[in-house]
């Protein structure tokens, strides 16, 4: 049986806290389904046995997880379940894409502050939840965090777990509850990281002002980044531009008004960061 290739669904949340924030209306739910009919189409054509997992089964099925236990949670993906404890951790690259480990997320404090917060909140018991657990490194090294500052997890939860990063994570004799469950994947991405300018897309490049390098050409890595077939990696990252043109479109005609450059909740790497309207600029690069 084909590995499947996953990527779990989180543009509609992302964008509608952005709506709010800055003053624009979300496309209709009817929209983001077509959308994301397109996408899997697309996809499926690349990767036979391709999976979308959406957005409310992710939500739904982590609050039903943590809310059974009562422990307070500590989330390191906010995106899917809200929590009064964070970890803001992001992946980051230099100007040549080149891995330079983990930060803060922007407009968050550094890691060291993050943890000694966590530290003085006086909470000893916590669960951690996650929207992938895929190797399960980062996580192994946040539970040794804070077991060093005396905060245990007897619970780990997670939207989609990879028996890999699973048996990794579960060998510190923990519980791991996952919403869903693979054995093994080709890769699994967050669909945020092929629509650029949408919050959090990419990865954070290192001296830019909450700037992203989305998992595209002619921005980041496609092949590397999100196991995209080198010779399919220019035909995919057009497609997706042409998505994100399509969405930030939708967004103008809902909101009666253009979206500009210094309006995005991620700026984009190589693209204006001023008053110039957003799909002008994306439009330049196809």
């Amino acid at each position: 049986m084909l590995k499947p290739y996953i990527v779990s669904a989180d543009i509609r949340l992302l964008m509608k806290t952005w709506a709010v924030e800055h003053g624009f209306a979300l496309p209709a739910e009817e929209f983001f389904r077509q959308l994301r009919e397109e996408f899997s189409d697309h996809l499926q054509g690349i990767f036979p046995n391709f999976e979308l997992v959406s957005e409310d089964e992710i939500s739904r099925g982590l609050a039903n997880l943590t809310i059974k236990n009562g422990l307070p949670t500590i989330s390191l993906d906010r995106v899917y379940l809200e929590s009064k404890l964070n970890l803001e951790i992001t992946r980051l690259v230099d100007g040549n894409n080149a891995d330079r480990g983990l930060t803060h997320r922007p407009g968050t404090p550094p890691l060291a502050q993050q943890i000694k917060n966590l530290q003085i909140s006086g909470v000893r018991e916590v669960i951690i939840v996650d929207d992938v657990i895929f190797t399960g490194i980062l996580l192994e090294r946040i539970i040794a965090l804070l077991s060093e500052i005396n905060i245990q997890v007897p619970l780990v939860c997670a939207g989609i777990g990879i028996t890999e990063g699973i048996n990794r994570v579960a060998g510190t004799a923990r519980e791991i509850c996952c919403v869903r469950l693979y054995e093994e994947v080709i890769d699994e991405v967050c669909e945020r990281d092929f629509y650029p300018g949408v919050p959090l897309s990419g990865r954070l490049l290192t001296g830019g002002d909450n700037t992203g390098v989305p998992y595209l050409l002619p921005f980041g890595r496609p092949e590397s980044w999100a196991s995209i077939p080198s010779e399919r990696a220019l035909t995919f990252s057009k497609f997706c531009i042409r998505q994100t043109l399509a969405l930030f479109d939708e967004v103008e005609r809902c909101s009666g008004k253009p979206v500009l450059c210094r309006d995005l909740g991620r700026k984009v790497v190589g693209l204006p960061t001023d008053g110039t309207r957003y799909v002008d600029a994306l439009r330049k690069i196809l």
